[in-house]
């Protein structure tokens, strides 16, 4: 799954449906119980660059302009505008950016740390071997709830909804659960990506 990344990430996320992946949502934006942040950290806005292969991303520099209160990224897709079509939080060193999905209330989650000019955004990825048993581990059975197509077993998974049933469970998730999605490296200032 490619994307311009943070933002082309929060893009795919919504995307999930149309594509065929498996969506994995929370119930809130995450972590649970946090303020919302209304701008980015100084540190975390400017341009960043990664480059990205395989056959979807054609070996082009995928580019990421975060703002104050927004991200840009493909032309083609809608801006991430914290307070209107996203929500930002912080947990640790880290930014978590929910996305709200289109039916049912629920949210998904990308998760971005910074390390001077790098920043990586993990995502919670199903596919994974054995992703959603250490889910079940860290956060219960009854905790890890997944639907699939028509509501009906036998057919392919469309969505797992895990519900931490606070910010500490959250934080297993995330340092136990999640899975790299992009780096990006930041562009100097006056430098053309």
């Amino acid at each position: 799954m490619t994307f311009s990344r943070f933002l082309t990430v929060a893009a795919v996320a919504l995307l999930f449906a149309t594509t065929g992946c498996v969506e994995v949502t929370f119930p809130e934006p995450m972590p649970a119980g946090k303020k919302d942040l209304t701008e980015f950290p100084s540190a975390w806005q400017g341009t960043w660059t990664s480059h990205v292969n395989g056959a979807e991303a054609a070996g082009e520099d995928e580019i990421m302009v975060i703002l104050t209160d927004r991200i840009k990224g493909d032309p083609r897709s809608e801006d991430l505008v914290l307070g209107q079509n996203c929500t930002l939080r912080k947990l640790g060193r880290r930014l978590v950016l929910s996305l709200p999905q289109e039916e049912g209330g629920r949210y998904t989650a990308l998760v971005a740390e910074r390390h001077g000019e790098t920043l990586t955004v993990q995502k919670f990825d199903p596919e994974v071997q054995g992703a959603i048993d250490g889910w079940e581990e860290l956060l219960g059975h009854d905790r890890v709830v997944k639907i699939h197509k028509k509501d009906n077993p036998t057919k392919k998974l469309k969505e797992v909804q895990l519900n931490p049933k606070n910010r500490c469970q959250f934080r297993k998730l995330v340092k136990h659960g999640t899975t790299e999605l992009v780096t990006y490296t930041k562009v100097p200032e006056g430098a053309a990506p």
